[in-house]
């Protein structure tokens, strides 16, 4: 399928009330069509795997388009070199997330790359780094908890850096990190306190506080004891 054909099946799934809503969610609607995403994601499945096809996609100003790109390109297929291409050229937080999430995070040197990334300038480029960092802990399940204990000096050196989705990117970083295993939130919480406590529960920064409120949750320290149990 030529990339014409496949925007107009988006296009035909498209609903200009949820097109308009995304700007509320902080995404840029202008070149946006207004497909959900779960119905962007089954509407891919015939062209996984399709590089082609999905480079050609990026390159439109179609918001979905390229949303359907970062799941049609094979992980095995990308170039360190293509990766910086894409991370360069996004956005918006839910580009950056499907991303890393569908794709970098798949890759030979997806470890290397929250080193490269959250060090640049670009709002969208440093969370692409810091939600890289959610995405290896969530998805690599059998890298060591300790291993990723390594990467929160990245955390602590854009810590202070307040634009809206950096900040909420730390957050997650915090709260996904806590959430792998009972000891690792024990160490994210100690870190959190020891790096950034005031006093009285208050913390110098906002992801901090926002991370160890959810990381103090009874449930969720039951559910992490639990799967402890489990092993």
């Amino acid at each position: 399928m030529d990339v014409l054909h496949f925007i107009e099946g988006l296009q035909d799934l498209s609903d200009e009330g949820y097109r308009i809503k995304l700007a509320g969610f902080g995404i840029p609607n202008e070149h946006a069509l207004g497909v959900r995403m779960p119905d962007i994601r089954e509407y891919i499945k015939p062209f996984k795997g399709n590089a082609e096809l999905a480079l050609e996609l990026f390159e439109t100003d179609y918001h979905e388009a390229k949303l359907a790109a970062g799941l049609i390109f094979p992980a095995k297929e990308l170039s360190r070199e293509q990766a910086d291409r894409f991370m360069e050229d996004l956005y918006s937080w839910d580009l950056v997330d499907q991303f890393c999430g569908s794709l970098f995070q798949k890759t030979s040197f997806a470890r290397e790359l929250p080193w490269l990334w959250a060090p640049l300038p670009g709002e969208f480029q440093r969370r692409a780094g810091l939600v890289m960092i959610a995405s290896i802990s969530m998805h690599h399940k059998k890298m060591p908890d300790s291993d990723l204990l390594e990467y929160l000096p990245l955390v602590k050196e854009f810590i202070e850096d307040d634009r809206n989705f950096v900040r909420k990117a730390n957050s997650w970083v915090l709260r996904t990190l806590g959430k792998r295993s009972l000891w690792l939130n024990a160490q994210i919480q100690d870190y959190i306190q020891k790096e950034w406590q005031l006093g009285d529960s208050k913390y110098k920064f906002w992801a901090a506080k926002d991370a160890i409120k959810e990381l103090q949750d009874p449930i969720i320290l039951a559910r992490l004891a639990k799967k402890s149990l489990s092993k």
